[in-house]
């Protein structure tokens, strides 16, 4: 990570992949309630719609305000400061989880974990927009998406082995429930990357500074609805395919398969974390090539949503740990690569000056449409719908093949325009 006179920012390879790190100790402590479903479940006496509820709409509900106020002016601040800020208080909110009496702690400390990331991936993402070359803009912010991705994948694995050492007496909970003391040893790395945020970043500059705001992105998205209004819708969309089989999976595995939530969360989390690098990192090499070539995200898009609906009908079918990690899979690869394929696909739309409040947004719009309507919608449909140890898994095959083809379709119609407004863009800039 460096700095030049003549640019606002500059990383390097290291550098993004630091910021990466960042986002995959979020993703960790985000996905925690995901991990311990079935106990919160169990412990506070929670129906599914109550779960979904803690997962998406508790989560949203600041995130979403505090995201748009950081994409407007977060990328004028110093970095330091405002990634490693936010990284502690988040680590903060993350413990109260864990001393949480009731059903409204939980909630509480959900609200006040949603508002303290919200700032992270603005900010990241507008230094590497920033600093990344044009030839390898996909894959750099393939690096920093492939961290998110991960990060579940984390969460599900350290949780699961955390809750599995707790509950067999070989670390010592201190008369806490197995969950909780699990919780508070995830919160330890997150303490290690805040200070390593606060050093690594020292001396960077902001990578914007008196440029456009909010209003000069929603002027750009109202003069391009085509364009732009259907890329957003098809994105949201495909957020709400991603984040719905991510908080219920593990749950998924525990009914339909019979094994217990620390088992389920090692399943889960072993096949994320090879599933989801794969899936970002190889739509990020077709997106690079496919914009060389003058072409949009459509095609990726919808491969990508394509292999993660079959994922979740053969989950839905799935009665033993082998046939659900294949189906694991699929969803969790074709899902990451559809969401790599909208957030690279949206920066060709819009000038390099422009880009940090329309990535903000862009990430407060799929954040309502994914993780805020998503895992509620999903436990809704199970509890009014479904029933038996396959009734979560159908209700989440039906939510994502009804969003996929919302998806898909907007893709499709936007296909052309955004090819032209990509197309001015390009030749404005030269």
């Amino acid at each position: 990570m460096r700095s030049r006179p003549d640019q606002s920012s500059l990383l390097d390879v290291s550098g993004v992949a630091l910021l990466a790190v960042g986002h995959f100790m979020a993703f960790v402590d985000r996905a925690v309630p995901s991990v311990y479903a079935p106990l919160l479940k169990a412990e506070f006496q929670l129906t599914d719609t109550q779960l979904g509820a803690l997962q998406g709409p508790a989560f949203v509900a600041l995130y979403v305000a505090a995201t748009l106020l950081a994409g407007h002016r977060g990328h004028h601040l110093r970095p330091a400061p405002l990634l490693a800020g936010a990284a502690a208080l988040w680590t903060a909110a993350t413990a109260a989880l864990a001393f949480a009496p009731n059903y409204g702690s939980l909630l509480a400390a959900r609200l006040t974990l949603g508002f303290s990331q919200a700032a992270f991936a603005p900010a990241a993402l507008a230094l590497i927009v920033a600093a990344a070359p044009p030839e390898r803009l996909s894959r750099w912010v393939s690096m920093f998406t492939s961290g998110s991705s991960m990060g579940r994948s984390g969460a599900l694995l350290a949780g699961g082995l955390a809750l599995g050492a707790f509950s067999s007496g070989t670390l010592h909970a201190f008369g806490h429930a197995p969950w909780r003391a699990a919780i508070i040893l995830l919160t330890v790395p997150s303490l290690a990357v805040t200070a390593l945020l606060a050093w690594r970043l020292r001396g960077l500059k902001p990578a914007g500074a008196g440029g456009p705001g909010l209003g000069a992105a929603l002027a750009r998205i109202a003069a391009n609805r085509a364009g732009l209004g259907l890329h957003f819708l098809a994105s949201g969309a495909v957020i709400l395919v991603v984040q719905s089989a991510g908080a219920w999976a593990p749950s998924i595995v525990n009914r339909a398969c019979g094994l217990t939530p620390a088992a389920s969360a090692l399943l889960v989390g072993v096949v994320v974390l090879v599933a989801a690098p794969s899936g970002h990192l190889a739509a990020g090499w077709l997106m690079d090539r496919r914009l060389r070539a003058g072409g949009g995200p459509a095609a990726v898009l919808a491969g990508g949503l394509a292999l993660a609906v079959l994922g979740t009908a053969l989950l839905a079918r799935a009665g033993d740990p082998a046939m659900a990690a294949a189906a694991l899979f699929l969803i969790t690869a074709g899902g990451g690569g559809a969401a790599l394929a909208a957030l690279a696909g949206l920066q060709p739309l819009s000038p390099a000056a422009l880009r940090p409040p329309m990535n903000g947004l862009y990430l407060a719009f799929v954040t309502i449409a994914g993780l805020g309507f998503g895992p509620l919608l999903t436990g809704v449909v199970s509890d009014r719908l479904f029933a038996g140890p396959h009734g979560l898994a159908a209700a989440l095959a039906v939510v994502s093949a009804l969003a996929a083809a919302l998806a898909v379709l907007a893709a499709v119609l936007g296909a052309r325009p955004w090819r032209t407004l990509a197309r001015e863009t390009r030749e404005a800039l030269a």
